[in-house]
């Protein structure tokens, strides 16, 4: 299940990135203080993708449960990874705005997950 979310996750995000690809970011330019590197942000995209994935194969049949949990999910991995949500929400939209490095953070993702899978010999 979390490989269909994962494959439009990443189809959805390889698209967005294609439009931003010419609004003339410089690969030179320095990151702002406090955004998280892409190893960090793989390590805690990779955990929000199999939270998707949990909470998708619970099939509850209330969109706030699903929420309510989904949330407490992703608090465990702000605290898990000692990140800030303003520093990931900030850190995700400079990613955003840099597409080739966002690409190289969701290569690093798909790796992590089917490095999971193997280990666990299941399909997220």
């Amino acid at each position: 299940m979390i490989r269909r979310t994962l494959n439009f996750s990443f189809l959805s995000i390889l698209l967005i990135l294609s439009l931003f690809s010419n609004s003339g970011c410089s690969s030179d330019e320095k990151p702002p203080e406090h955004t998280l590197s892409q190893e960090q942000m793989a390590s805690i995209l990779t955990d929000i993708h199999v939270a998707e994935s949990r909470v998708t194969r619970l099939q509850l049949r209330s969109l706030d449960s699903s929420l309510l949990i989904f949330n407490k999910l992703k608090t465990d991995i702000w605290k898990k990874y000692k990140v800030d949500t303003l520093d990931y929400r900030n850190s995700y939209s400079y990613y955003m705005m840099h597409p080739k490095q966002m690409a190289q953070i969701y290569e690093k993702v798909n790796k992590k997950i089917e490095i999971r899978e193997k280990a666990n010999n299941i399909k997220l």
